[in-house]
């Protein structure tokens, strides 16, 4: 039986097309539409992107409407969503592998519950056996019994090796290091003087000669010689400087703090011992011009003043210059006697921001 009434869209015209389908099952077109509500129960000029047609019972008509179908995975959540996947607890782990016929999910933090299988492998069976861990060939697992007479026979067969038993280690021919300490067998008395191998000592008695009076042993090489004390004279000898006198250093600093260095008395010392002038040294941290002049006076009658300079008419001088040295002290008074106070003036200056003053000094 044919049916008349099917309606389908004609994309190369645009238009919905009416057809008509005969018992023979040929289609014929019976008519065409430009709009959906065209058709007497369709209320749809113009459906836009998104919509779908209804049933509207209450208005006879088919009506189209839009429908969202945006993001919502958040409705299926099984925790709080609206519309829950169905989940359940995972079964335990199986033996072989299985498709499963659950309509539930697993969620990500599933966990499956170990479950034991049955031990199958007839070799492993066969080698616990053989070594004694369990008796027959379906125990899983070497009982309390077999555990013990297993600890039982290694003890035993350990202390065939031990001393006294019937199959002592013997280790006389063996090297290298043992895995535990062994104690020495006891013959140091053999190395001792006057036993079979003594250990010649070059300082035993009679295997050195005589010391010469007034001598001393020293080390030479791998053997003692004889050697001359270690006299006042040589002392000296080894802290002696220029024409053989003690030498020391009298150093006095003069900062401006990152400024010029100004004019005036810039401090003093107290010398504890006496000596004897012998240099001055400039020491500056740019080239630049000082003159220092010195004053000497007795702790007694400190403090010192320009009276009392040992500088005469050649006092320390830096000209545009970093540094300076005078030996020649021309008219210097350059004794020191113990507790004499120094005092460091600065006469003039240019440039330099900090300057050291030196002086070497033979202890006298």
């Amino acid at each position: 039986m044919g049916n008349e009434g099917i309606w389908g869209w004609y994309p190369e015209d645009n238009k919905w097309v009416k057809v008509r389908v005969d018992d023979d099952g040929s289609f014929h077109v019976v008519g065409y539409i430009d709009k959906l509500n065209d058709i007497g129960d369709v209320n749809a000029a113009a459906p836009g992107d998104d919509e779908v047609l209804y049933w509207d019972d209450a208005a006879g008509k088919w009506q189209s409407k839009a429908v969202a179908i945006g993001a919502h995975k958040d409705s299926h959540d099984p925790e709080d969503g609206t519309d829950p996947l169905d989940t359940a607890i995972p079964v335990k782990v199986g033996v072989a592998n299985a498709i499963g016929n659950s309509h539930s999910l697993a969620r990500a933090d599933h966990v499956h519950e170990r479950e034991h299988a049955i031990y199958t492998d007839a070799a492993a069976k066969a080698a616990a056996v053989q070594a004694g861990a369990i008796t027959n060939g379906v125990t899983k697992a070497p009982t309390h019994d077999a555990v013990y007479d297993m600890k039982v026979m290694l003890e035993e067969h350990s202390a065939r090796h031990e001393a006294g038993g019937d199959d002592v280690i013997n280790v006389a021919g063996l090297s290298g290091v043992l895995a535990d300490p062994q104690t020495p067998i006891g013959h140091h008395t053999l190395h001792e003087l006057g036993n079979a191998d003594a250990i010649v000592n070059p300082l035993n008695a009679g295997a050195l000669p005589a010391l010469t009076t007034g001598k001393i042993w020293k080390g030479v090489g791998d053997r003692p010689a004889e050697a001359d004390p270690y006299t006042d004279a040589k002392a000296v000898d080894a802290i002696e400087a220029d024409d053989n006198l003690p030498v020391a250093s009298i150093t006095f600093i003069i900062d401006g703090g990152g400024s010029v260095i100004t004019t005036g008395i810039k401090g003093a010392l107290e010398i504890p011992f006496a000596c004897t002038i012998n240099r001055v040294t400039l020491l500056a941290d740019q080239s630049g011009s000082i003159v220092i002049d010195i004053w000497k006076q007795a702790y007694a009658d400190y403090p010192p003043e320009n009276a009392n300079s040992i500088t005469s008419a050649a006092p320390p001088t830096l000209s545009t210059a970093v540094m300076s040295q005078d030996s020649t002290l021309t008219d210097w008074t350059t004794a020191i006697a113990a507790g004499d106070c120094l005092m460091f003036n600065v006469d003039s200056i240019a440039t330099c921001t900090w300057v050291t003053l030196s002086l070497k000094v033979t202890k006298t």
